[in-house]
């Protein structure tokens, strides 16, 4: 049946090839993140409210750079499918040099920067105490993050996604078990609640990238990254032009929703507890979007080299006819199980009432959120990193953060919308940014017909 379907339909076979282990790697990624938040959320409101403070805090630093790496996507993607294959070896000695230079001044800001934020954002002396440990203990896990996403990058624009989900399945495994031990204290280990849910998340980090280099090096027979180049590691200007506008833009769609926690901060505890609940279960199911906007890029980047900008368009046609799809069918199980969700991630009744107003409105900017999400890939993979890193600028810091503060605040149904008012800015925004996007990409489109 999929000899069948790759002979009738090559586009969709090539899209499919990588984007349902592609999936599954990012779905598994991110449970990590539902991992720790449903556990310490039976564990302690508390701590499920400090952890997402502190996420709110170190998580922008660490998508900039993991968006950084993004930018070898299109890079790589010509040379693992054509003549000049040693390239590949310029361009990950490059991501390794920028992985632990920004990983490390990332990772000296989370232990000792960020901790300063947090006294100033909780409003409970335990509370930033407990988000304060846990920013000291995920900080030397950052620039394993960012190489970790490289080595991810490089075997799924090299058409192989398997070795990274296969990775990602040990890492979650990892997590669990570590998670368990550590922060209920079982096994005679010291229960330490969300530092350990930090120290487990670490470990299972720095492994996932031991793997990765092991296999590489070692077992793979034909190995990837075959050689690092030291001249390269030091010198990354060609990572940079490309993977700095792309890590700013990822950058700045967490740092919205980390705006929207420090903002939330202020309605108290339980307030930020239903935050973290939506903001775990948002991203859950946005990860088949970051996999569709990973898969755009590289089958856009190999079709404008091989095909041009007519196969580029086939390709985006059917990727935005899946996404679609996938709109409809996270809108009615939102629509249908919103109360019952946030039940899934704590059991305390209020938090759980205030998370189930806010997934009603969640669910409706899911749909700009896939268009967005698949235009920001296609650009990637025409290399316009610069045009998605503005439009995200202006739409949700321009826009969305100011709505919803208006209407939280001092409309006149601040009242009633309370932090919902933050969301429906956050609505606003997501619309104006895929509207910007597809534009750019017409524009495009036009210039390279």
């Amino acid at each position: 049946m999929l000899k069948r379907i790759s002979k009738k339909y090559p586009d969709l076979a090539e899209i499919l090839h990588l984007l349902f282990p592609m999936v599954l790697t990012m779905t598994i990624e991110l449970s990590i993140s539902a991992v720790d938040t449903i556990m310490l959320g039976h564990y302690d409101a508390l701590h499920l409210a400090a952890v997402g403070l502190a996420a709110s805090l170190w998580l922008p630093l660490g998508c900039f750079l993991m968006g950084i790496t993004f930018g070898l996507t299109p890079l790589i993607t010509k040379h693992l499918h054509g003549r000049q294959i040693k390239l590949v070896n310029v361009y990950m000695s490059q991501a390794v040099g920028v992985c632990f230079v920004f990983g490390i001044i990332a990772a000296l800001l989370t232990a000792f920067v960020l901790p300063e934020f947090a006294q100033l954002l909780a409003n409970e002396p335990e509370t930033q105490n407990v988000t304060k440990q846990y920013l000291v203990m995920i900080a030397p896990a950052i620039p394993m993050l960012a190489l970790m996403t490289a080595y991810k990058n490089l075997y799924e624009a090299a058409g192989k996604p398997n070795l990274p989900l296969l990775i990602a399945t040990l890492g979650l495994v990892i997590n669990v078990v570590l998670n368990y031990v550590l922060i209920y204290g079982h096994f005679g280990f010291p229960e330490m609640g969300a530092e350990g849910a930090a120290l487990a998340s670490s470990v299972s980090l720095y492994l996932s990238v031991l793997i990765f280099v092991f296999f590489d090096r070692k077992i793979n027979p034909s190995p990837l990254f075959s050689k690092l180049k030291w001249r390269y590691v030091k010198n990354f200007t060609l990572l940079l032009k490309v993977g700095v506008p792309a890590g700013f833009a990822f950058a700045f769609e967490l740092g919205l929703f980390s705006s929207l926690t420090w903002l939330i901060a202020a309605f108290g505890d339980v307030a930020l507890g239903a935050g973290q609940i939506v903001m775990s279960y948002s991203t859950t199911l946005f990860t088949p979007l970051m996999a569709m906007s990973a898969v755009t890029a590289i089958v856009v980047a190999k079709a404008i080299s091989i095909e041009g900008i007519i196969g580029v368009k086939r390709r985006v046609k059917l990727i935005l006819i899946m996404g679609v799809g996938y709109f409809c069918v996270c809108f009615m199980l939102t629509q249908t199980f919103y109360n019952a969700i946030p039940y899934i991630y704590s059991k305390d009744v209020e938090v759980a009432t205030m998370a189930a107003g806010i997934l009603l409105i969640s669910s409706c900017y899911q749909l700009p959120d896939i268009v967005q999400t698949i235009f920001t890939g296609t650009l990637r993979g025409l290399r316009d990193t610069r045009t998605p890193m503005i439009a995200f600028g202006m739409s949700l810091f321009g826009l969305s953060i100011p709505l919803g503060y208006w209407l939280s605040h001092y409309s006149p149904w601040a009242e009633t919308l309370t932090v919902r008012g933050f969301y429906l800015g956050l609505l606003a925004g997501l619309f104006l940014l895929a509207f910007l996007l597809i534009w750019r990409f017409r524009v495009l489109y036009r210039r390279l017909a």
